[in-house]
């Protein structure tokens, strides 16, 4: 299991989101994981200092979707989840 299909699965579980918001959570966290990689490639960012700043633009864009999609307080329920997930 990737790491993108291990955080949606802990999320979604965690919050037992409907089908067609789980979708949306998965489609939205997996195109942000795939954006951030290609920023990391096309900027060239090497160290973790570098990619720190891609990844915090990332995660801010991630919950600006989730907001709209959600709500603030649910966005930020599932970025705590996120984060949580990936400490499993």
């Amino acid at each position: 299991m990737n790491q993108a299909e291990k955080v949606a699965s802990y999320v979604i579980e965690k919050l037992d989101l409907i089908e067609e918001d789980a979708i949306f959570f998965k489609k939205v966290n997996l195109t942000q994981i795939v954006e951030n990689a290609n920023n990391i490639k096309e900027s060239g960012a090497s160290t973790q200092e570098e990619k720190k700043s891609i990844y915090a633009r990332g995660r801010a864009n991630l919950k600006s979707k989730l907001s709209k999609r959600f709500g603030r307080k649910v966005a930020q329920q599932l970025m705590n989840l996120i984060n949580e997930s990936r400490k499993q």
